[in-house]
């Protein structure tokens, strides 16, 4: 074994042990937090347990980063993915503000910061199907016959137009006026990480508009008040009630769902199997409803009289979401290509070392 596969040998068993013990932090602090009485010691462990699992994702986000120019990683555009885990860190360490409803700021941001990340994150699932899709399956698609096309290929086809059409000023600006707006790509289409992402801002502006009007006007924004059945008890409410909220979860849902339809195999294939996130985006999403029905009924039956128990239901239920997203997508490509990486490099280096055997032996007998 060679000095560099032996290193890599050492470092994946490194972080098999540092994972270990992220692990055993995170069950601790849940049974600390379980066991805790004062506020002040549950905001602590609180903090601690999100703090863990929000290094977690910006190391998957680093990680990404770092493998970027991996040829086997390139296909799978680590750079979206990158941003993707960043998204979900931020979400995570923003359900830290559950936990303080007794202030004005703390009540008004948790709901923009955690609903235009999980935006965001459908928004990138986009980006990513839309760009392969354009790049790899737009051949397929150009030699599917109108018979061929079904309804779900259709309506694939109209969504995947209409990013298109969307990208289109941007790679006007890009191009510094070159590219003429409408063009017609063609089956050879050259789309940039910048194109994606520029649909991918495209999207997300409804969202952000939505939550800026949310904190802009006084009768929508979220703030702090006293419960008059409570003594001395508050909680975080709207006079407008949670119109804004339920117009929030639906945007933030929409890319989600406009994600499966892009990634749903039909008649006229649409994105290649190989990158198709069809089966990660519907388990990490059908697991988060499973979570939900347990988290928000029982955060709704608590109520404020338990505000630690209900800060604490509330975060795990942004959690199921944005943990099993980061974990199914993004942590599962770069697991995937770093072992068959680190696999390949082991082998390579057992085939140096056996001729090298060989050679020495032939040596010996001459």
């Amino acid at each position: 074994m060679t000095m560099r596969a032996s290193n890599h040998y050492h470092y994946r068993h490194l972080q098999r042990y540092i994972a270990a013990g992220g692990l055993a932090l995170i069950v601790a602090l849940a049974a600390v937090i379980g066991s805790v009485d004062s506020n002040t010691s549950f905001r602590v462990c609180f903090g601690l347990l999100l703090l863990t699992l929000t290094a977690a994702q910006l190391k998957l986000a680093v990680d990404l980063y770092k493998h970027r120019n991996n040829l086997q990683l390139q296909l799978f555009q680590p750079r979206s993915l990158s941003l993707l885990a960043t998204a979900g860190a931020i979400a995570t360490i923003a359900s830290y503000l559950f936990a303080f409803p007794d202030y004005n700021a703390t009540c008004a941001l948790r709901q923009p910061i955690i609903l235009t990340s999980i935006t965001f994150i459908g928004n990138i699932l986009i980006g990513r199907a839309w760009r392969i899709g354009s790049i790899i399956g737009s051949t397929a698609t150009f030699a599917a016959s109108g018979d061929e096309i079904d309804a779900v290929g259709a309506a694939r086809l109209k969504v995947m137009n209409a990013l298109s059409t969307l990208s289109q000023p941007g790679r006007y600006v890009s191009s510094g006026g070159r590219e003429k707006m409408g063009r017609n790509f063609g089956i050879r289409r050259a789309i940039t990480f910048a194109d994606s992402i520029f649909v991918v801002m495209v999207l997300f502006v409804p969202q952000v508009v939505l939550q800026i009007v949310n904190l802009s006007v006084p009768s929508l924004r979220i703030n702090s008040v006293e419960m008059i059945e409570d003594e001395g008890g508050l909680t975080c409410e709207s006079e407008a009630g949670s119109y804004v909220l339920m117009m929030g979860i639906v945007l933030a849902l929409m890319p989600f769902a406009i994600s499966l339809l892009i990634n749903i195999q039909s008649k006229s294939k649409g994105v290649p199997d190989k990158f198709r996130e069809l089966d990660q985006i519907a388990a990490s999403m059908t697991s988060s409803f499973l979570m939900l029905l347990a988290t928000l009924p029982a955060a709704g039956m608590i109520g404020q009289t338990q505000p630690n128990a209900h800060a604490y239901l509330l975060a795990a239920s942004v959690l199921s979401f944005v943990l099993r997203m980061s974990y199914n997508i993004a942590q599962a490509r770069l697991q995937n290509i770093t072992m068959s990486t680190g696999l390949s490099g082991r082998n390579a280096s057992s085939k140096q070392a056996t001729s090298r055997r060989r050679q020495t032996n032939q040596t010996k007998t001459a």
